[in-house]
């Protein structure tokens, strides 16, 4: 804009002197660059042209009740959360976020963590609270979910999602297809684990150090896999009895691992409504098991868990699946728990799910009655929701 003026400038007295030489009459040249200048004098001024929230964080709201009937025809409303996130570039280097989440329970920092931007050589560092990248539903929240419960296998292994308090190292390989490794260590890993406490110091030999390597690939125009591995280590554990006192840290570590796979079907036409999920996750966890009455050491039990679910977009509202999760006890390895689920998703907008499910649970112990529980979920965003609803 300022060089167009500066021409205008120049260029005036050249037309000044044509139209004098053309007999068209003397311009009044002096008022009117009067009035470029003033102008001109405005337009360098101006402020910035902005929006007053340019600088303040991005805020989103999202809201998951739900309702359920389950066995002995029992029946209720679920407060299940409100969940507030907070993010934004801190500077050209890092950023931060963090989501606080209120249900019937309190209220708690759910995420709260900080993330670089711009390390060299493919390098990203994350710390603070945050959700460990073990598996893959293990770090959805529970309204990003495929169904409205959580899978047992997830809550009885990892203890509900991966939350957990320390520092995570990933480098992302350059290669032609997405191949990423993760390093992390942790006070702990579960949101409901409580083998150890958040506020209590322990020494490095006590902590949680996980690795995992994930590649992601397309097959195709339609098609793509994603594969992860991954093995969570805690190499001591302190145990301690009704005073406070530690009984044992002897051959208490334990080791969680897990295998996930994840297959993609979207088409290019009309793949925004049209498409199939199919993901499957398979853990194994090996850990020196105490007595819950008296805290004594018991059996070292291997035991395995895991769920399969496929989840088909059907247009732009219809979305019906199916899961099935099958848990074995930390316990008792040999005890073992299905449970098999269909649900109907209905995207309303962007930013409201209805969502109905039907599950049946069922155990291998002599006697016991299978369980039957219907749930409805009704789930809303309001603002800039961090991460939003997952069709991935």
């Amino acid at each position: 804009m300022r060089c167009a003026l500066i021409a205008i400038f120049l260029l005036l007295p050249l037309t000044a002197s044509a139209q004098n030489e053309a007999g068209s009459g003397p311009p009044d040249t002096l008022r009117r660059l009067d009035n470029l200048e003033q102008r001109l004098s405005k337009i360098e001024g101006a402020p910035a042209k902005t929006s007053i929230s340019a600088f303040n964080p991005a805020l989103g709201l999202a809201l998951d009740l739900a309702y359920a009937h389950g066995p002995n025809d029992k029946s209720g409303f679920l407060f299940r959360a409100a969940e507030l996130n907070v993010e934004a570039p801190i500077d050209p280097f890092l950023k931060g976020w963090a989501i606080f989440t209120g249900s019937s329970g309190g209220v708690d920092a759910e995420e709260a963590a900080l993330q670089t931007t711009a390390l060299p050589f493919n390098l990203k560092v994350t710390g603070g609270r945050m959700f460990a990248s073990f598996g893959r539903l293990a770090h959805f929240h529970d309204h990003e979910l495929p169904v409205t419960d959580r899978p047992r296998s997830l809550d009885t292994f990892i203890g509900g999602e991966t939350q957990a308090d320390g520092i995570e190292v990933s480098y992302l390989f350059p290669a032609d297809a997405y191949v990423n490794a993760t390093v992390g260590a942790y006070n702990k890993m579960g949101a409901d684990n409580l083998r150890a406490d958040n506020a209590a110091a322990r020494p490095l030999e006590e902590f949680t150090y996980l690795g995992r390597v994930n590649a992601y690939n397309d097959i195709g125009d339609n098609h793509s896999v994603e594969l992860g591995v991954n093995s969570a280590w805690t190499p001591k554990r302190s145990v301690l009895d009704a005073a406070g006192a530690v009984l044992t840290r002897k051959n208490t570590w334990r080791t969680l691992n897990g295998l996930d796979f994840t297959y993609r079907y979207q088409p290019v036409q009309g793949g925004l409504y049209r498409g199939v999920v199919w993901g499957t996750e398979v853990m194994q966890n090996n850990e020196q098991r105490f007595d819950s009455a008296t805290r004594l050491p018991v059996d070292r039990v291997r035991a395995y868990s895991g769920y399969s679910y496929i989840w088909v977009k059907m247009g732009a509202r219809w979305r019906p699946g199916a899961l099935v999760d099958l848990t074995e006890d930390l316990d008792y390895a040999r005890r073992l728990t299905k449970t098999y689920s269909v649900f109907m998703t209905y995207d309303v907008s962007e930013f409201q799910r209805l969502r109905a499910v039907y599950s049946h649970r069922a155990d291998n112990i002599p006697g016991s009655r299978g369980a039957d529980i219907v749930s409805l979920q009704w789930t809303g965003i309001l603002g800039r929701h961090v991460h939003g609803f997952r069709d991935r």
